[in-house]
């Protein structure tokens, strides 16, 4: 972690827990304890209790009421479905709200790229990564077709963190990401377009070269 520590009990839990999970420092499958986190953080029961019902709520964490609380394991069925509505309907959005995206919004968009391209920590490139495509389609966020993309989006996050951990692959991201501004500018959007679907289908294939093929569950592990 960097920075300041956030300021608020449950925001540093949050961050703390989300952090380890997106870079890998806990495992899928692991159980989380609420008692044992809240020792190791120095906080109470509280604001952990509250932190995994939130990142269960993102899809990182799975709760079951009998069981208690697991980080959640990652299936390459699930991430393939995924990816593949993600690819058909994602250019779709964004052809949609491109139409309707200004200046003002481009620039906002490449002021949260710059901070991207400087981040290291997975759990904040994450986060500013959803800002950034939250910018570029929210002219048509009011749409059925932005709730199903931002739902598919969500169920993404540990899959994309799990991209980034292969060599060069950030940093391949970061210039697909000022590749793509600068298409929206020329208001090419047909290229704009392939450029997406280019990059999700790149990212499914890392994600598939991550595969374990040994697990018996059939899920992915960081």
């Amino acid at each position: 972690m960097t920075g300041s520590r956030p300021r608020t009990n449950y925001e540093f839990a949050r961050q703390t827990l989300r952090s380890d999970i997106l870079d890998g420092r806990v495992q899928p499958g692991s159980r989380l304890v609420q008692t044992e986190l809240a020792a190791r953080l120095g906080v109470s029961t509280t604001p952990v209790r509250e932190a995994i019902q939130d990142l269960a709520r993102e899809g990182l964490v799975t709760l079951d009421p009998h069981r208690g609380a697991f980080v959640r394991s990652l299936s390459l069925a699930e991430v393939r479905e995924i990816y593949e509505l993600r690819i058909v309907l994602e250019p779709m959005l964004l052809r949609r709200a491109a139409e309707q995206l200004d200046k003002a919004a481009l620039d906002q968009a490449e002021r949260l790229y710059e901070q991207m391209a400087e981040e290291h920590d997975l759990s904040r490139w994450a986060e500013l990564n959803q800002e950034f495509h939250h910018i570029l389609f929210a002219p048509a966020e009011d749409s059925r077709l932005a709730g199903i993309v931002a739902g598919l989006r969500d169920s993404a996050t540990p899959y994309v963190a799990l991209s980034l951990r292969e060599p060069d692959q950030q940093e391949h991201s970061n210039a697909e990401h000022i590749e793509l501004l600068g298409l929206l500018r020329a208001q090419d959007i047909e290229a704009a377009e392939e450029l997406t679907r280019r990059h999700l289908a790149a990212t499914l294939g890392i994600i598939e070269q991550s595969y374990d093929s040994t697990g018996a569950d059939r899920t992915l592990h960081g």
